[in-house]
């Protein structure tokens, strides 16, 4: 319980002010509501009698606007503080996805409950970011606030209650505590069963993702039927789930129902009694049932509560994997001395890496290679003996497990980690282009880039072809460029990789999509508008390998 109230304690640094007004607006509307509680009585007692009734309708046609008005204000706070809350978690939880380290296992016992960190699939993350983390944030934004109300209403309600009939003021709160008792042992249960229901959602999320990303695949495969079918398995697993939960659900909430029904009705009869033999007045009756009323609804509001902080206990242990990710040195914290102007070469020194899979097969053993500033190296070799891994390394992007990878200039000044990364410009192969205009892509690797680096960068990535498109570098181009040919996509990635600084260029198979006239002409553009940069490219091609000063065979 601890660690998840100081884990919503450190959540509410961006909206503490705006929740500090939410309760101090819940707590006047309680204090109105038992203000009113005391003038109706008043108002029946003694002013239908001998008072100055018009005053009087006038107080309480005041204190029901200004009820009215503190529900509204409640209402707007709870709405804008939730919003800000949700835009502030998603960022930072977004920049813990963004800064993990990319195939990193850690081990169950560092990485907490559930998955590890590398065991989130997209859609895995997708249905955290979004349901897990809407969850989380409304206790922070109206369960807590609420709870606080609810104490102080039930509180209260309570003292006003004992001010008239003590009795019937003790024997309404001495149910409280057997609920609580009941309401420990149905939380328990509810957990596992709320942790049951997100696993198998986020299991549905990512099947209907990655069957949208892979259609064209589905499609050839004529798999719809099987792809319908697994979804539909995992929907009924889901149905089982949740018709559980509600069945266990709706045994407690009728116990309860059952409790405070005849816990009215019973304060009901008393007062009648009371009002029969004369010990009340029909005011004081009037003033029972309403009180009886603020006494059982803040303790059913909180009992209410209890299945909400269960599922978002759930939840938070979800987003909690997320943050406890591994992550990348930052780049600020990273040595950046070289400037980018310079020319500068990468040294490999005995290095070592194995993929952080169960199997632990050493995918690079002891290699060791100096690319030197200003050459270009070809890295050849059979599928799967490590070529698009070294360029991994290369980039920072995976760390090896022993040895070096230095980058250094001519003058001596050198550095290591992702520090590196600002001098590499790495171009993958395929479509790795993303929703959006043309513009919108290139942007990504520079967003200061000027039309003029823009059409310079396309030219040399032999994509042309933008030009003569109706809007230009302003066209459309879908979701995995889904309007663009394989080679037009591909071409399009090289031109957003080469408008970014760096002095070594990764070419990792950027060509597999191109017919051989273009293939050349490609790498005639890039040998010559680069011959001051450090290239290294991964091939299959002879042609491209003997274009290259050095070529490595793994």
């Amino acid at each position: 319980m601890r660690k998840y109230a100081l884990w919503f304690f450190r959540q509410m640094s961006a909206v503490r002010g705006r929740l500090l007004l939410r309760i101090i607006a819940g707590l006047l509307q309680v204090a109105l509501g038992l203000w009113l509680v005391w003038l109706c009585r008043r108002f029946i007692d003694v002013v239908i009698w001998r008072g100055n009734v018009l005053r009087e309708t006038i107080v309480l046609f005041s204190v029901i606007a200004l009820l009215i008005a503190l529900r509204q204000l409640v209402f707007y706070l709870s709405g804008i503080t939730e919003v800000i809350l949700q835009n502030d978690m998603r960022s930072r939880l977004f920049r813990f996805v963004l800064g993990r380290k990319l195939y990193a296992v850690k081990h169950q016992a560092e990485a907490g409950p559930g998955k590890p960190a590398s065991d989130m699939l997209s859609g895995d993350i997708s249905q955290r970011l979004e349901r897990d983390l809407s969850s989380a944030s409304s206790v922070v934004t109206d369960i807590l606030p609420t709870i606080v109300v609810t104490l102080v209403q039930l509180f209260g309600a309570f003292f006003l209650m004992r001010s008239i009939d003590s009795i019937l003021a003790w024997s309404l709160l001495v149910l409280t505590p057997v609920v609580a008792v009941c309401a420990k042992y149905l939380g328990s249960r509810l957990k596992k069963m709320t942790l049951a229901i997100r696993e198998e959602e986020s299991s549905i999320q990512m099947m209907i993702q990655e069957t949208v990303e892979h259609e064209l695949t589905i499609k050839t495969l004529q798999a719809e039927s099987t792809v319908s079918g697994r979804v539909g398995s995992m929907q009924q697993r889901l149905h089982h789930l949740v018709r559980r939960r509600i069945r266990f659900t709706l045994i407690s909430r009728l116990l309860l129902a059952f409790t405070f029904s005849y816990g009215y009705f019973g304060a009901f009869v008393y007062g009648a009694i009371q009002l029969k033999n004369g010990l009340i007045t029909f005011g004081v009756m009037t003033a029972f049932l309403q009180l009886v009323g603020q006494i059982q609804s803040p303790i059913m509001s909180l009992l209410g509560m209890i299945p909400q902080l269960i599922h978002a206990s759930a939840s938070v242990d979800r987003l909690v994997e997320i943050e406890n990710t591994e992550q990348e040195e930052s780049l600020s914290q990273a040595d950046a001395s070289i400037p980018l102007q310079r020319a500068c070469g990468i040294r490999l020194q005995d290095v070592s890496y194995s993929y952080p899979d169960e199997r632990k097969k050493v995918v690079v053993s002891h290699f060791s290679y100096d690319f030197r500033p200003a050459t270009s190296v070809a890295i050849v070799g059979e599928t799967g003996c490590g070529k698009t891994t070294i360029l991994r390394l290369l980039s920072s992007i995976i760390q090896p497990d022993s040895g070096r990878i230095v980058l250094y200039d001519a003058l001596g000044k050198e550095t290591e980690g992702t520090g590196m990364r600002s001098h590499i410009v790495y171009i993958e192969q395929g479509n790795t282009l993303m929703s959006g205009t043309i513009r919108d892509n290139l942007l990504l690797a520079n967003p200061l880039a000027t039309d003029e680096q823009l059409t310079e960068a396309l030219h040399v990535a032999c994509a042309d072809f933008v030009f003569s498109l109706p809007a230009g570098m302003d066209t459309k181009i879908g979701e995995h460029a889904t309007r663009l040919s394989g080679g037009q996509a591909q071409r399009i990635a090289i031109a957003r990789s080469l408008l970014r600084e760096g002095n070594i260029l990764l070419l990792d198979e950027i060509s597999s999509s191109l017919d051989a006239e273009t293939e050349k002409l490609l790498f005639d553009r890039l040998f010559t508008s680069y011959a001051d940069k450090t290239i290294i490219c991964v091939t299959h091609r002879k042609e491209v390998a003997d274009r290259c000063q050095e070529q490595i065979r793994l």
